[in-house]
C-alpha cells in the first residue's frame, strides 16, 4: 500500500467501512479527517491506500466531536 496525501473535500472509505471527508492537510503529510456518519475529526498520520481505494493510517491523534450539518 502507499503513502497518500489525501485530497480536501474527498471522501474516502477506511478498511474498517466507515466514511471519512478529509477536511484539512497539513505540510507535514498529516491530514484532518471527518467520519461522515457521526462528526468524529481526528488527525491521521501515515495515511495510506490500498489498490482497492479504501484507507487506513499509522496512528491518530487529537480525535473529537465536532458538530453535524442539520440532516445528518
Amino acid at each position: 500500500m502507499d503513502l497518500l496525501i489525501p485530497t480536501v473535500g474527498q471522501v474516502y472509505r477506511n478498511r474498517s467501512g466507515c466514511d471519512y471527508e478529509c477536511t484539512a492537510v497539513y505540510p507535514s503529510g498529516r491530514a484532518a479527517m471527518k467520519r461522515v456518519k457521526d462528526g468524529w475529526t481526528l488527525v491521521a498520520v501515515g495515511v495510506r491506500q490500498y489498490e482497492d481505494g479504501t484507507i487506513e493510517w499509522d496512528y491518530s491523534l487529537a480525535g473529537c466531536w465536532t458538530k453535524l450539518s442539520k440532516g445528518m
